[in-house]
């Protein structure tokens, strides 16, 4: 396989092209249809961003699996050697209602394990990059998650709410938990990725969401351990790229606090 810096010139490269076509397509020139639900979205833009990557990863890596929000695989086996994680539009209710908070999300597993990751701001022109064991970057400068909040009531967390009620029992359980009267306070800006890049340059203390998808999280969640955060699933157990993934990110001083806070048990 290419070396490391080689495939995240390649992948950056397509980020910012499917960027473009994002920014080009805001303010209402797009079409939109839901996705099952009233409330999850789908517009022509996801598509045409998600096909500018499918044909890079095609011609670069034709023998890798891909794993893509809206032609998902079912196959969520760790034993694939190779697999990209895929999200062209991570926050696509945010696009349709021009909230400028959206991105790009792309990532490489090996072994089941996210190994190199991408969230692109098309908007602010912010390229977030991390490698396993080489550290996390913005723009090609070295991020770290913050390093000064040790305790849950000074930390600015962030979290998301799912579209399935059932789902959104659970969140409802975590402030019930505590969470909400234990932190210092907390935003749900729309974008499972740039929130996790967020907490990755030490914008935000930490977030959590369930019944999220792979796509959503794989390279926001080595962006998080490449910065020196901690990331989990919602109980403190290690995470799994499955077919929903519940998560906890945070600067690492804190995670023990957050975890308690959540109040999901073990």
């Amino acid at each position: 396989m290419k070396e490391k810096k080689e495939i995240m010139e390649i992948v950056s490269s397509m980020a910012r092209q499917a960027g473009l076509v994002i920014k080009e397509r805001l303010g209402g020139n797009f079409s939109t249809r839901c996705k099952g639900s009233p409330a999850d979205f789908v517009t022509d833009v996801d598509r045409q961003s998600q096909e500018i990557i499918l044909e890079g990863l095609k011609k670069y890596f034709p023998e890798h699996h891909v794993i893509a929000e809206e032609n998902a695989f079912n196959d969520f086996s760790p034993e694939n050697a190779n697999v990209w994680y895929v999200d062209p539009l991570d926050g696509t209710t945010n696009f349709v209602f021009s909230i400028p908070f959206y991105g790009v999300s792309i990532a490489l597993a090996e072994g089941g394990k996210p190994s190199l990751g991408i969230v692109y701001d098309p908007l602010r022109d912010e390229m977030f990059t991390a490698v396993r064991n080489g550290g996390a970057m913005l723009n090609g400068c070295r991020i770290h998650a913050d390093g000064t909040v040790q305790t849950l009531d000074r930390s600015l967390l962030v979290t998301g709410f799912p579209v399935s009620r059932e789902f959104k029992e659970l969140m409802a359980d975590a402030y019930t938990g505590g969470i909400l009267f234990n932190s210092m306070n907390i935003r749900a800006l729309g974008s499972a990725a740039l929130e996790l890049a967020y907490v990755a340059c030490g914008r935000l203390t930490g977030s959590w969401e369930v019944k999220l998808k792979p796509w959503d999280v794989a390279a926001g969640a080595l962006l998080v351990e490449e910065a020196g955060g901690m990331v989990s699933g919602i109980r403190g157990e290690p995470l799994e790229l499955t077919e929903f993934v519940d998560i906890v990110s945070s600067n690492g001083l804190i995670h023990g606090e957050f975890i308690r806070a959540l109040g999901f048990g073990s």
